[in-house]
């Protein structure tokens, strides 16, 4: 995710030129020549704190803690601490960073392409400028959307992983075309334009998915013969339990930590 955010703000104007990072993994992170950013590498988190002002905590969700107790005493009212772990709440952040600024997102992994879906919640600290800049900011690499912190849950079940059951959905089309004799590499990329050419029909023309889905099933066709088949097979329940149980999952980790 820190290359999809890096890479995102090589490619727009933006009014942040320098980019601190450190990466104990010395990962390579590859920006274009002619970038809008300057990708300046820093010894120790605490240098990235110090030199920043808009700190992305882009590692495991499982060493939040150890990076936060590290970083904390570097932390003060100028800095902003931005989020990106599932369940991680912002009381939990301030919790072991004291009264500071913190942001909490919940970006997917599409930003690696450029298009993904990022929500955003905000605590009272933040002001409206600050708002703007972080906005801008996840605009380079997503669309990011502010919501209340106590939906961002809901979201992370839809857009988090949302990715991962889409996914799983071109594989096994695809895989029914390779029976159907398409040959493999050929299958998937019908499926993905498919898949993408429907997404951008339906965010393009704001109609409803019904709509747009009947405007496909004409009367005693192939196409609701396959829509028929779904739902025998329990296609929309499937898909409803899926996101309501990857929300449980999501509470179960607040919970836990």
């Amino acid at each position: 995710m820190a290359n999809a955010i890096i890479r995102g703000m090589s490619s727009k104007s933006f009014k942040y030129k320098d980019v601190y990072i450190h990466s104990r993994s010395k990962s390579k992170i590859d920006i274009p020549i002619d970038s809008n950013i300057k990708l300046i590498e820093c010894n120790t988190n605490i240098e990235v704190i110090k030199k920043s002002k808009y700190i992305f905590l882009a590692v495991r969700p499982d060493i939040y803690d150890d990076v936060l107790l590290e970083i904390k005493h570097a932390i003060n009212n100028d800095k902003l601490i931005i989020t990106m772990a599932a369940g991680y709440e912002i009381a939990q952040v301030k919790k072991i960073i004291g009264e500071h600024k913190v942001v909490r997102t919940m970006p997917n992994t599409p930003a690696i392409a450029g298009c993904g879906y990022t929500i955003v919640s905000f605590d009272d600290l933040i002001t409206s400028s600050e708002k703007n800049d972080i906005i801008e900011i996840l605009n380079t690499f997503s669309e990011a959307q502010e919501a209340s912190e106590k939906i961002i849950n809901a979201y992370s079940a839809i857009s988090g992983s949302g990715p991962a059951y889409v996914f799983m959905l071109i594989e096994a089309m695809a895989d029914a075309a390779v029976l159907l004799g398409i040959p493999r590499e050929e299958a998937y990329k019908a499926v993905e334009y498919t898949v993408f050419g429907s997404s951008k029909l339906a965010l393009d023309t704001g109609m409803h998915p019904g709509v747009l889905k009947d405007m496909v099933c004409s009367a005693g066709g192939t196409t609701i013969e396959g829509v028929r088949t779904l739902e025998e097979k329990g296609f929309r329940s499937s898909i409803i339990e899926c996101v309501i149980n990857t929300y449980k999952k999501n509470l179960q980790i607040s919970n836990i930590r």
